[in-house]
């Protein structure tokens, strides 16, 4: 793998935490608690895993790149995703929007929900990220 391709790899990945971490920031402070880091898993091609860490109800794979391979990326990050995560896959080419898959319960009309891989835009994402983080908040408060 060439350098440029590391690079841009890592300064996804800091990209990434950059966009995530306020969100986190402002979700705690509502709660009155000191928020998590995320981090970069740097560990990764040595002891597996995914790209950023910190919230373990979350396995967060990070791609920055112009070829789009969205089942490979799914394959990878659903591989490495314990049982008690959401995989969640965050993309971007250059000059674009970053771009969500993460897994969907979709309702079936009367009969329950199929499971599927979803794309999300970054404003849903958002959205749920935000429901969920506040979620794992209070789960965690009770504990």
């Amino acid at each position: 793998m060439g350098i440029h391709v590391l690079n841009k790899g890592k300064a996804g990945e800091r990209e990434a935490i950059k966009f995530l971490q306020p969100i986190i920031d402002k979700a705690y402070e509502l709660a009155g608690l000191e928020p998590v880091e995320l981090f970069r898993n740097q560990n990764q091609s040595a002891l597996g895993g995914y790209d950023v860490d910190g919230l373990p109800w979350l396995a967060l794979e990070i791609k920055r790149q112009e070829t789009l391979n969205l089942n490979a990326w799914w394959k990878q990050v659903t591989t490495a995703c314990a049982d008690n995560q959401v995989p969640v896959v965050m993309f971007r080419q250059n000059r674009k929007q970053w771009r969500f898959l993460t897994v969907g319960w979709i309702h079936t009309g009367g009969q329950g929900y199929v499971t599927a891989r979803v794309e999300l835009s970054k404003e849903d994402f958002i959205n749920w990220f935000e429901q969920r983080l506040l979620h794992y908040i209070e789960e965690t408060r009770n504990d």
